[in-house]
C-alpha cells in the first residue's frame, strides 16, 4: 500500500497506473478490501476502548455486549467496503 500511495502521488501518470491496476487486478482489489477490514475493525474496537476508559462497559455483560455492537458493526463495515471495492 506504501508502494501505490508513493505511486499515485507522484505523478498524474503515476496515479492512473495504480488505478488501473486496481480496476483489473482481482489479486490487489482482495489486498484492499483486507487491508480496509482490519482498518475498519481497529477503528472500531479503539472507540470501544475509549468508552471503557471512561468508565461505561467495564462490568463483565456490558463488556460482551459491547464487543458484539463491535463485531456487528464491523461486519457491517466489512461489507460495505466490499461492495465499495468491487
Amino acid at each position: 500500500m506504501f508502494w501505490a500511495f508513493d505511486v499515485s502521488l507522484s505523478s498524474p501518470e503515476g496515479f492512473e497506473s495504480v488505478k488501473s491496476t486496481l480496476e483489473h487486478n482481482f489479486f490487489a482489489k482482495l489486498v484492499l478490501w483486507g487491508m480496509l477490514s482490519a482498518l475498519a475493525y481497529h477503528c472500531l474496537a479503539g472507540v470501544k476502548h475509549l468508552i471503557m476508559d471512561m468508565d461505561i462497559g467495564v462490568n463483565l455483560e456490558d463488556s460482551h455486549t459491547m464487543s458484539k455492537v463491535v463485531f456487528g458493526a464491523a461486519a457491517v463495515l466489512i461489507l460495505l467496503a466490499g461492495v465499495w471495492v468491487w
